[in-house]
């Protein structure tokens, strides 16, 4: 819609003007009949709708630049011949094809041109290309870039370092989608410039895409260091939404009164989904308080849940989708924000094997298990479609009435070697935080302390039933609360309720509902899961100490690794060390 009814537009000009690019691409489309028909268009109501009805729409899509404007530092392909490229072409894109270089330039600008045009009329993928902030003459160059240097087989080194936006938003769907798109576009423009294209054949044109391994992924929005980096040190400094504005009274910062509703929101979603546990043992209290009157439900109900029903340790309760994607978990994620990444987008989730994934660090009550995992909140379904997930908790939480029934439907286990073993099967995720509650002692905002080399049963399932294992790491886990530094007669204590009660948490504080620096909820500090690449282990009955310690040496190495790569960009401006104890 938007560039159908082809009898407002010549075959050469549109009206009285040489087409641009892209308007041509979209003209050419529409003849062929291969433009889709959406119903969002701008102006699906007028069936003889023009093509600048689409490009008005594309265009207020974008902040500057113009549909058919060159993108800054690219050349024409006339003016390109002979001069190795323009600014953008990397010496390695001038290298390994056998074709004119302004050739392979044109063609790559064509390609992008069709290319942003059906993202653009596509539900599912056209939020990674329109925004407030998007540019399009910096759009048009990186589609450009991406399809040159898939053209002429080069890698493209920092080209393909992807945004945190298009990161977090991108889904196996939205990867599914795109590539269908990139054929799609490789095929029309076989088709519209058959007789002048620089291709002996359409597979031998379509091949060169086929073989790049950075396609569609090298399509995408590059990262703003900048810009990022910016965003990322400016959220790791706030505890509530609006520093600046908060009244300070006797060293209590209030919170402003006018605060958007959206927010409010986030805050109720906060405070229920902290209040979990209190409140479910509030319910049980007053049920027993009340035992006169509630006990034809109640004593059915603890019979069932105490003694007869052992799922959580037979693999898990029947997972409810709806309970996952209740409302107040993802207004929850929002209030932080907690979003998922997969570090690799091409790795192999593919749930053929079972998988046990290794969460760091524990922080005061482990936030981006509960968002990013338990529930669908952060969009685990969605880049997880093969598997499904069993975080592990501890026993006494499916042994407490009414709240096992709401974390057991969420996919809860218990942090228990038999029912671990009992759920590690092909399409199940169990994540276990391997720190426990010994790390949990040692969380501190900006540094990194997990427990993790004294640990060896984790390392020994994997080997027993073959399961790949799956470094994860939580950014800013460590920062949602301060704490308080106990004396040694206090860390004494702790350690004393570690080992009779199997957990312990250190002294802590955060913000409440009106105030900023006082109260037990989380501060408003960016949460960022991210997911490594799987380590495949072989089925090893009885494991040896040496293998055990092999297969943690590695995934020691894999997880510094994944906070090497990822901490510059989630947490700039620190320079903390991962220490492992």
């Amino acid at each position: 819609q938007g560039v159908s009814g082809s009898s407002h537009v010549a075959p050469e000009t549109c009206r009285g003007r040489p087409c641009g690019d892209t308007e041509a691409a979209a003209v050419a489309m529409r003849r062929s009949g291969s433009m889709p028909v959406v119903s969002h268009s701008p102006r699906a109501e007028d069936a003889k709708a023009e093509m600048f009805g689409f490009r008005r729409w594309v265009q207020r899509s974008f902040v500057g630049g113009n549909l058919d404007d060159e993108a800054p530092g690219s050349m024409s392909p006339k003016a390109s011949e002979g001069a190795g490229g323009g600014s953008f072409i990397e010496p390695a894109l001038a290298e390994g094809s056998g074709n004119d270089l302004g050739q392979d330039l044109f063609v790559a600008r064509s390609l992008a041109d069709k290319f942003l045009i059906h993202c653009l009329l596509d539900d599912s993928v056209r939020p990674f290309y329109t925004g407030r902030s998007a540019n399009l003459g910096a759009l048009k160059l990186g589609l450009t870039e991406g399809f040159l240097s898939a053209i002429r087989s080069a890698d493209g080194g920092d080209r393909h370092k992807l945004s945190l936006e298009a990161y977090r938003g991108l889904t196996e769907d939205n990867i599914k989608r795109l590539t269908e798109i990139v054929r799609r576009t490789v095929l029309e423009h076989c088709e519209t410039t058959r007789e002048s294209a620089p291709y002996a054949s359409t597979q031998a044109f379509a091949s060169a895409f086929d073989a790049s391994s950075k396609m569609p992924f090298v399509l995408l929005p590059k990262a703003d260091d900048s810009t990022e980096a910016a965003k990322a040190a400016d959220g790791m400094t706030k505890r509530g939404g609006e520093d600046k504005a908060a009244r300070v009274t006797g060293g209590i910062e209030w919170a402003p009164l006018t605060v958007p509703f959206g927010r409010r929101r986030q805050m109720l979603a906060c405070v229920i989904g902290t209040s979990l546990i209190p409140g479910c043992l509030t319910i049980l209290g007053l049920s027993l308080y009340h035992w006169r009157k509630t006990w034809p439900v109640l004593l059915p109900y603890l019979t069932w849940a105490l003694v007869l029903d052992k799922s959580p340790w037979r693999g898990g309760m029947k997972i409810s989708k709806w309970l996952r994607r209740l409302w107040i978990w993802r207004r929850w994620a929002e209030y932080f924000p907690a979003t998922l990444i997969r570090a690799n987008p091409k790795a192999d989730f593919s749930g053929e094997r079972p998988m046990l994934m290794g969460y760091h660090p524990h922080g005061i009550l482990s936030f981006g298990v509960q968002l990013c995992v338990t529930t669908d909140a952060a969009g685990w379904s969605e880049k997880f479609p093969n598997l499904t997930a069993r975080p592990c908790t501890l026993n006494m939480n499916l042994t407490t009435p009414i709240l096992r029934e709401i974390i057991g439907r969420l996919g809860a286990i218990p942090a228990d070697s038999g029912a671990i073993r009992a759920a590690l099967k092909p399409g199940n995720a169990v994540l276990l935080v391997v720190g426990g509650a010994a790390e949990a002692l040692d969380t501190k905002p900006g540094e990194y302390v997990l427990t993790l080399a004294r640990r060896n049963g984790f390392f020994r399932i994997a080997l027993q039933h073959g399961a790949d294992l799956v470094p994860t790491f939580g950014f800013g886990e460590n920062d949602l609360f301060d704490i308080v530094q106990p004396s040694s007669l206090v860390r004494a204590i702790q350690l004393k309720a570690y080992k009779i009660l199997s957990f312990s948490m250190p002294i802590f504080y955060g913000r409440g509902v009106f105030t900023y620096n006082m109260g037990l909820l989380p501060f408003r500090r960016p949460l960022t899961v991210v997911v490594g690449d799987p380590i495949r282990t072989e089925k090893t009955e009885n494991p040896t100490v040496e293998q055990i310690d092999a297969l943690k040496e590695k995934y020691i190495e894999a997880l510094r690794q994944l906070h090497k790569d990822w901490a510059p960009r989630l947490e700039p401006g620190r320079d903390t060390s991962l220490m492992i104890l």
